[in-house]
């Protein structure tokens, strides 16, 4: 198996305004390295012109609420380029409600371009690989027609609960797919009990670069103090409960919270350090570079992110890498890599009483044990980098 085609709605692109996450690109971008024929299409929703002057006005607020991509420049015609030696074929469809399915019309206009763009390349895959359902499970059924021999997998990056609302005949879609990856352990175990488990089922996590990797062994004398948050600041994330939670935990004694990262909740933030009184201990220090970022974290004891949706969160691995005493969201993404109590902690979401509870359980362990938990943690991200998974998700589709 050389040849691998990716159908993904969010992906990279050549315009710096494109906020979407780079996720599918990480395996791709292994793949090509391990010496794989690699191509990938990018679906991307084209709406009319008066949704890109609303979405320009709200696109922020949008992103903040729904976690979802607002691109503001999508091209009106199908085009190819490359990113980082990753083959792309842009492929802009046609519709007029977000979150509904493509019109057959269009879809059937989509597919057409993209087997033609491989039949002019002479690109016959081994494996079709889709992430996100919409609009990639019909493109995949499609797809499967056209290259009955090709194997096909479906990576869910949430349980798939909305798919009956948007596909009718889901089950006739299901059909078309051999093998079924899934972005974290919940998600999994929600769609088993959805639609029933799967003969080819993976977990398809992400991983980090090698170079985040330290052999730096942190201590804990001091117990567990410094904490730092990094990534974006939307109301999803909470960080507002973090906050609350730190200030409620640790009153006068002595604590601090480094937040690095940028977005709609900044002022909000803002306004409630100094309502909680504690600028002297809770610093916003806005967007920074990723080495800056990864230096910020790497000097705190604890890195806690405890949002209410995280597909998974590489975040966390970049933190348990740099050894930090890592505190996530329970039932999501990062529940299974994160096992609570022995490389980390987990705490259930919007519930600032429940970081609390896990701040007593951290700081009534002593430093050796703490020093366990920030080796362990180590060990898990060392087995999570770019190469190891991109390789696990080769061999888990081709088995």
């Amino acid at each position: 198996m050389k040849s691998i085609l990716m159908l993904t709605s969010i992906y990279p692109t050549n315009d710096p305004s494109y906020e979407g996450t780079a996720v599918c690109h990480y395996f791709t971008r292994e793949w090509v390295k391990m010496g794989y024929n690699v191509r990938v299409v990018h679906f991307e929703s084209r709406f009319p012109a008066i949704y890109y002057k609303l979405a320009g006005r709200f696109q922020q607020l949008i992103m903040s609420k729904t976690g979802c991509v607002v691109d503001l420049n999508t091209p009106t015609k199908v085009q190819s380029y490359k990113v980082d030696n990753v083959e792309v074929l842009h492929v802009p469809v046609k519709k007029y409600i977000p979150h509904r399915r493509i019109s057959e019309r269009e879809m059937k206009k989509a597919v057409n371009a993209v087997i033609s763009y491989l039949k002019n390349n002479e690109f016959l895959p081994d494996v079709i690989t889709a992430h996100f359902p919409l609009p990639q499970l019909d493109a995949l059924y499609q797809l499967k027609k056209e290259y009955y021999n090709t194997r096909t997998c479906m990576v869910f990056h949430s349980a798939g609960e909305i798919v009956p609302r948007i596909y009718k005949n889901y089950r006739v879609l299901f059909d078309s797919v051999d093998f079924w990856g899934f972005r974290s352990v919940a998600f999994r175990n929600t769609f088993e009990e959805l639609y029933g488990k799967k003969e080819h089922e993976f977990l398809c996590y992400s991983g980090i670069p090698s170079d985040y990797l330290t052999d730096t062994k942190k201590v804990f004398n001091n117990g567990v103090n410094h904490f730092s948050y990094v990534g974006s600041l939307y109301k999803l994330k909470r960080v507002e409960d973090t906050i609350s939670a730190l200030h409620q935990y640790f009153g006068e004694r002595n604590y601090s919270f480094d937040i690095v990262g940028s977005g709609s909740e900044f002022p909000n933030l803002q306004k409630k350090i100094e309502e909680l009184a504690v600028n002297d201990k809770v610093r916003l220090l806005g967007k920074k570079a990723r080495n800056e970022a990864q230096s910020i974290m790497a000097q705190s004891d604890c890195f806690i992110m405890v949002s209410s949706h995280e597909a998974f969160g590489l975040v966390y691995l970049e933190a348990m890498a740099k050894g930090c005493i890592t505190i996530a969201t329970k039932g999501q993404g990062i529940d299974g890599i994160i096992v609570d109590g022995v490389n980390g902690f987990l705490c259930e979401a919007e519930n600032p009483n429940s970081i609390i509870e896990v701040l007593r359980r951290i700081n009534a362990m002593n430093s050796e044990e703490l020093s366990n938990i920030s080796r362990l943690a180590q060990e898990t991200a060392a087995q999570m980098t770019n190469e190891n998974v991109a390789m696990y998700y080769i061999q888990a589709i081709t088995s």
